[in-house]
């Protein structure tokens, strides 16, 4: 089960959390680290349609401004889905294997994408690289239930699929618009859903829905606990219907995410994000913040924050409210 979707059920009231600046404004890239970039390129191209954006390598610019040095040289590409929709993700090939569990670390753990058929998709994946882990099913015993199913990827990367009907999303999310599709949630895991609360909700100003208690065998065999264990779920909304945070609580026993000094994050490294005004933004970045020319950036400001789960957000400054 994706909670994020399951957030749609709409059982549970929004937390008060006052009239707070939204800073968050749409998903911009989803980064992966992986250990073949070749390999996970192919693979996406070939079963879920991604076209390469871009590829290259990581200027020293880049590296110095996520407080990351060691990535400087390492090679990228980044993919769009066929839709065109504007929210990409970027793997870049690293010597860290794994970082997506098990047993699972805190930090972003999983992507969610929008599909068309998530039956016909799964039934694509026999004899891929891609690996079903769970589904395809229906969220809710309901008409015009989501349904969904959790695959992991050719290295390792726990991606989501979910198929949503026209107006079958109580937050007027939108279906997808090629048979795979854009990112539409991200998934943060850590010990303390209070700490995500308030930095998602109080720091970042984004409305939080209260937590809902969720069963996921997927994350209960990730973390090493009994299947039935229930995990406390939540989802932050970004402005503009387009995206959601989902904030899962782990057991206390969950280490944070192993990272090499200098280094980025393994696995599910990183999330960028549109913001108005870095400076408005009231967290530290990692590093100065600098004009960047990369591939997707469009030559805007960027720095790097930490959440509350040491999870890296990566901000890139607009100018202007995107959305909502």
């Amino acid at each position: 089960m994706t909670a994020g979707v399951a957030g749609d059920e709409g059982e549970t009231p929004y937390s008060a959390l006052g009239e707070r600046a939204k800073l968050l404004r749409h998903v911009a890239m989803v980064t992966h680290c992986v250990p073949d970039l070749d390999a996970v390129v192919a693979a996406w191209r070939q079963y879920l349609g991604f076209g390469v954006l871009a590829t290259g390598t990581i200027g020293d610019e880049q590296a110095a401004t996520w407080d990351a040095p060691g990535a400087a040289g390492a090679r990228f590409a980044l993919l769009g889905p066929a839709s065109g929709q504007d929210s990409w993700i970027r793997f870049i090939e690293t010597a860290d294997p794994g970082g997506y569990g098990p047993p699972m670390t805190c930090g972003w753990n999983a992507t969610e994408l929008l599909v068309q058929d998530v039956d016909a998709l799964a039934r694509s994946f026999r004899g891929s690289p891609f690996t079903v882990l769970g589904g395809p099913g229906d969220l809710y015993p309901r008409p015009r239930a989501p349904r969904a199913m959790q695959v992991r990827g050719p290295s390792g990367e726990l991606v989501y699929f979910t198929r949503l009907y026209p107006g079958g999303s109580r937050y007027g999310l939108k279906p997808a618009r090629s048979p795979v599709d854009r990112t539409f949630i991200v998934t943060v895991g850590g010990r303390s859903s209070d700490a995500m609360h308030d930095y998602y909700g109080g720091t970042l100003g984004l409305r939080v829905m209260d937590r809902m208690p969720f069963i996921n065998t997927i994350l209960a065999h990730g973390c090493g606990v009994p299947p039935g264990t229930v995990f406390p779920t939540s989802v932050a909304r970004i402005p503009g219907r387009s995206f959601l945070v989902e904030m899962d609580e782990y057991p206390p026993m969950v280490a944070d995410r192993p990272r090499r000094p200098g280094h980025l994050p393994p696995g599910m490294a990183m999330v960028s994000f549109h913001v108005e005004r870095l400076d408005a933004i009231p967290v530290p970045l990692r590093a100065a913040a600098k004009t960047c020319a990369a591939p997707g950036y469009g030559g805007r400001r960027t720095g790097v924050i930490t959440g509350a789960a040491g999870e890296w957000l990566e901000l890139i400054e607009t100018g202007t409210k995107r959305d909502g």
